[in-house]
């Protein structure tokens, strides 16, 4: 399946679960003591949690594979990396019961990368680990440097990879066992994530039932990493986004007929005040006449899309007077990030994780686009 066939299927389907999601959370705010409806409810909390992973995860495997992911580079000391990625995989190691060792040398070792998608590869690895093991099973990732690589082994004691699998385990939609759940994508997007710091993966099993080892190895970073660590970006609030969470003036403004009503039904259960607009001309003359504190704008919209809306609205209005949020029916990744910073975005949403998000943003707790 071609990438630009994917990305438009994801996006398709994020505005069909936007809706769904919005009216959840509408019913969980009006009826939230009703014991008849908290077991529906949380199956449909879990099962559109489990398809927002799925999309994510083919969306990234789509940007990887195509070299549309930019790395955000740093000194990174793998030891802690590799620990943040346990802890990402707590809930479903605990669930099986199992054991997961960190064996590291002493001190840290470090690599030049982006932190986010080194935790990323090695959770994917270690994830793998975790549901092709038995319960109580263990699993010990060792983590160690020599000869300018750091060499980072995820073994397990688990079901093992049968010898006419191994060459594929890397594949995309590759599953290779009938109780496996999901779509095959964690190991591809470990393996492109290692390729794009200049390191390398592999796999390595003894075949049915005897475990299985992963070996990633990555270039020892050549440079000094004492250095003091990066300013917080608190003081890039704009006052707007500080202010306490009263009742605010909320413009939203979407094509979708279901997302935009349903998160006007929402917010007003909140208790703002809202107004909608269907397209980019109606988003404008809206937001002019009537200078809502927030604007939550769909990227794509008839007539001007919600990149010119931006645009034109921040040439009238200051961050300290209307802020303007983009809300996405496709994955954030960092172009689409960059995008919307230079088109004057102070925010950004997924749209199938907006009502989050916008709590969040109403309560000043959003952080701002990434520069």
């Amino acid at each position: 399946m071609s990438g630009n066939l994917l990305r438009a299927l994801a996006h398709e389907l994020r505005n069909s679960m936007a809706p769904i999601v919005n009216a959840v959370h509408l019913i969980r705010l009006r009826h939230g003591n009703d014991p008849d409806l908290a077991g529906a409810l949380s199956i449909i909390d879990r099962q559109l949690s489990g398809m927002t992973r799925t999309l994510e995860a083919v969306g990234e495997a789509d940007r990887l594979t195509c070299g549309e992911t930019v790395l955000h580079r740093e000194r990174v000391d793998l030891v802690s990396a590799i620990r943040s990625a346990v802890l990402s995989k707590k809930a479903l190691i605990d669930s099986r019961r199992q054991s997961v060792r960190v064996v590291a040398d002493s001190g840290p070792v470090w690599v030049d990368g982006d932190q986010a998608r080194l935790v990323q590869a090695v959770g994917n690895v270690l994830d793998n680990a975790v549901r092709y093991t038995d319960e109580a099973g263990e699993i010990t990732i060792e983590v160690a440097s020599s000869s300018g690589e750091a060499d980072v082994r995820v073994r397990d004691n688990g079901r093992g990879i049968p010898a006419d699998v191994l060459p594929h385990v890397f594949e995309a939609f590759a599953l290779h066992h009938p109780a496996r759940a999901g779509l095959g994508l964690g190991l591809t997007i470990a393996r492109a994530v290692c390729e794009l710091h200049g390191g390398r993966i592999s796999a390595r099993s003894e075949g049915d039932g005897r475990g299985s080892e992963f070996s990633i190895g990555l270039p020892l970073s050549a440079q000094n990493p004492d250095r003091p660590a990066a300013p917080g970006n608190a003081a890039g609030k704009s006052s707007a986004a500080k202010q306490a969470p009263g009742a605010r003036r909320i413009l939203v403004a979407d094509d979708n007929q279901a997302v935009r009503n349903s998160f006007a039904a929402i917010l007003k259960q909140m208790g703002h005040e809202v107004r909608l607009a269907a397209d980019g001309v109606q988003a404008l003359e809206v937001a002019e006449a009537w200078s809502p504190e927030f604007v939550i704008v769909d990227v794509h919209m008839p007539k001007i899309d919600g990149y010119g809306v931006a645009r034109r609205l921040r040439e009238r209005f200051p961050p300290t007077q209307m802020q303007l949020v983009m809300m996405s029916g496709t994955d954030l990744d960092p172009m689409t990030l960059l995008g919307a910073k230079e088109a004057g975005f102070d925010h950004c949403v997924d749209k199938t994780l907006a009502v989050k998000g916008l709590d969040a943003l109403l309560r000043g707790e959003a952080p701002p686009v990434p520069a």
